[in-house]
């Protein structure tokens, strides 16, 4: 068997997180028990929480795949052009170049609970980047300099507009 080169992790053999443990980007309410400094870029692993009406605009990751596994509630999904929902034990897999977006329509006021894995990371500063944009008629042109600098493209508004939900 081939052995993992030892820089992949940095200068530990393994990463260990305990539950408790994991870094949050700024004013998110994600569970990172993975980043980039842990894995070489490789990956990011989080721990996902998704409150009610409180999807991302329809956007794209130039380089990453975007993979969901839900732990709790149902997650309502755009990917294309295509609309479903994903439940406990649903895995999905989105490749870097297609559009997607999801929100939490059906769980009343309980978060949807998932484990995401990006592929390779950038997630995180992204995030990290979007918290030091100020508010003001320029934020929305801000936020989306920041996603395109960390290879995120928005390409629509959220799935609940497109719904008319909101």
């Amino acid at each position: 068997m081939n052995a993992i080169p030892r820089d992949v992790v940095g200068a530990r053999e393994y990463l260990l997180v305990k539950p408790e443990q994991g870094k949050s980007p700024t004013g998110s309410p994600h569970l990172f028990k993975a980043t980039a400094s842990d894995t070489a870029g490789h990956f990011e692993f989080i721990v996902s929480s998704f409150a009610p009406m409180t999807g991302p605009p329809l956007h794209l990751h130039r380089h990453q795949y975007d993979t969901f596994y839900i732990l709790e509630g149902m997650l309502t999904v755009q990917a294309g052009e295509e609309v479903f929902d994903i439940g406990p034990g649903d895995f999905l897999s989105i490749p870097p170049g297609v559009a997607h977006t999801f929100d939490n329509f059906h769980n009343g006021d309980k978060p949807v609970r998932s484990i995401n894995l990006m592929t390779p990371d950038g997630l995180f500063d992204m995030f990290e980047g979007m918290a030091q944009v100020a508010e003001g008629p320029d934020q929305g042109a801000e936020m989306e300099k920041v996603a395109e600098h960390h290879g995120t493209v928005i390409v629509g508004p959220p799935l609940r507009v497109t719904l008319g939900l909101g």
